[in-house]
């Protein structure tokens, strides 16, 4: 946890030209100056109670380095909060006093914090003035802010002025001066400002996931809700978070999704519940979920100070989101898990049976990852049923794309029916699929008995793709199995051999977009095809459709 926790902070700034350091803890307020026989009490209308928000708070950019689960190195620009209520004196100039506050540089404690934090401004470095007009902060820094470093600190020092400086609504550019002197080269590397800098030119110093709101902070408190509300380049834009208490039990866990993703840099926000008992100090982690194994990856966290409510921590997790957290967590690892396994079969594909060992091992390794990754969004999916929830059902039927094909030597009645459930599930249009269901008739399963619908949105869910193989198998060549006075019209066709030798060699063909040469062998094995199949029975009173099996 933070180093500086317990309802105790310690901050160090610059006042009337001494150190001035202001102990917060319980009840004591104490401010002291580094200038021999001076000991003052700040002003009393700029000090607060620990954990209360102050309005007038303001916040400077400081650096922290990769915690090894990035995937861009450090070190990265995050927000901190810094309170005027440390201050013996009123602020008349909050942007000057903003900038004081930055280059003072981190608080004791702070430096050896998790994450630490650094800055790359110089030492020594002082504010010689600071002047707003028309949306532009023309910015007099001493000659120090351009000694020392190489091009990262140079670029690393610069952007903490220009983020902390278009923090403030009525700055948009910055513009330098070194002494009095204008100046649009900075630093033995040369680095060549725009006139003004804005914060545009300087985005790959950011994490990939940046917390604006609330700022890193062992000072002032936050209340509840918590609003949260900064920028992401992350997968599908998706933004995982919760809050932690001081003990790190967590009291709430969702995610939330930032207005772009994947390549680009959108804005996010999310409103947090929580109560604890006391005043404490809390962590806010987000993160994004990889693609490769859902691990977490470009983490970050705060600390927030949590306002107690007197009344004993409650933890307000809200079970939906977290259950939606999780759905996301276990997509994406099933997802990368699937494309592993599709492509080692395309490296087995035409190898023979006494070939590729270790990448068959491979694989069967992954099938039973991926299954027991199923087991637990089969639980995922149960609660979230159970809790009534609103949730989205994927379609596995819109991925296939295809346009459908008529199959001539077909009875109308069993074409228009085929046809019907074609469109349906390329659509995922689960009441007209329902609506041709005959409950006393039709079979969705060897082991299973209920409601199909409800069984193959599950599936998907489970990323089993019921609509996709139905959509897909109905494109297949059909066979023909008399049944008295009916005929069943089955797809694929070698549904209706004896054995899945007697399939001709076409036939087998064109299944081989669904089925690869491991599912061949387990046909010719066991002797007939034990994949999906569709089918549909037509008599001179029509057409009804009476099976769709996922051959389990």
């Amino acid at each position: 946890m933070w180093a500086l926790a317990g309802g105790l902070a310690l901050a160090a700034l610059l006042a009337g030209g001494g150190w001035l350091f202001w102990i917060r803890g319980g009840s004591q307020e104490i401010a002291a100056t580094s200038n021999p026989g001076t000991t003052q009490a700040p002003d009393t209308t700029t000090t607060t109670a620990p954990g209360v928000i102050r309005s007038d708070d303001t916040v400077v950019y400081f650096l922290v380095e990769d915690d090894g689960t990035q995937y861009l190195p450090g070190p990265y620009l995050i927000p901190v909060a810094r309170s005027y209520a440390v201050l013996s004196h009123p602020v008349t100039d909050p942007v000057a006093q903003t900038l004081d506050f930055l280059l003072i540089g981190a608080y004791p404690g702070e430096e050896e914090a998790l994450p630490p934090l650094a800055s790359a401004i110089p030492e020594g470095t002082r504010l010689l003035g600071v002047d707003v007009s028309d949306g532009v902060a023309t910015v007099d820094l001493s000659s120090e802010f351009v000694s020392g470093g190489g091009a990262l600190s140079t670029r690393a020092r610069v952007a903490q002025i220009i983020y902390t400086l278009t923090r403030f609504d009525e700055i948009d550019g910055v513009r330098f001066l070194i002494e009095g002197v204008p100046t649009s080269v900075l630093g033995s590397e040369g680095l060549v400002l725009d006139d003004p800098a804005t914060r545009a030119g300087f985005d790959d110093l950011l994490p990939a996931v940046l917390i604006e709101s609330p700022a890193y902070s062992t000072i002032s408190g936050v209340s509840t809700p918590l609003a949260v509300s900064g920028t992401a380049n992350v997968f599908e834009a998706t933004v995982s978070l919760e809050l932690l208490d001081q003990e790190g039990a967590v009291l709430w866990e969702g995610f939330t999704t930032a207005t772009c993703g994947t390549g680009c840099r959108g804005d996010f926000t999310v409103e947090i519940p929580y109560e604890v008992g006391e005043d404490q100090l809390g962590t806010l982690v987000a993160w994004e979920t990889s693609m490769e194994d859902g691990r977490r990856t470009n983490v970050r966290q705060h600390p927030v100070w949590l306002n107690g409510s007197g009344e004993g921590t409650t933890t307000t997790i809200d079970p939906i989101a977290a259950l939606l957290s999780e759905r996301y967590d276990l997509d994406k690892a099933i997802e990368a898990t699937l494309a592993e396994i599709e492509a080692i079969e395309a490296e087995l594909a035409g190898l023979p049976a006494d070939q590729g060992t270790d990448l068959r091992t491979h694989a069967a390794e992954l099938n039973q990852y991926v299954f027991e990754l199923r087991e637990q969004l089969g639980r995922v999916y149960d609660e979230l049923q159970a809790l009534g929830a609103e949730f989205d059902i994927p379609c596995s039927g819109a991925g296939l794309g295809a346009a459908f094909v008529d199959q001539p030597d077909l009875p109308d009645p069993a074409q228009d029916m085929r046809h019907a459930l074609f469109d349906a599930a390329l659509s995922c249009d689960w009441e007209t699929l329902r609506s041709f269901l005959d409950h006393a008739t039709f079979s969705y399963s060897f082991g299973e008995s209920g409601d199909p619908v409800a069984y193959w949105q599950r599936e998907e869910f489970l990323h089993y793709r019921p609509m996709y193989y139905l959509a897909a198998i109905l494109e297949r060549p059909f066979g023909m199995i008399e049944d008295g006075d009916s005929t069943i019209y089955t797809w694929p066709s070698a549904q209706a051999y004896e054995s899945w030798a007697q399939v001709p060699a076409a036939e087998r063909e064109a299944l081989r977009p669904l089925y690869d040469d491991l599912d061949f062998r387990s046909f010719d094995e066991f002797g007939a095809y034990l994949g999906f199949r569709v089918g549909i029975r037509s008599d001179e009173h029509g057409a009804q459709w009476i099976y769709a099996i996922a051959g389990d």
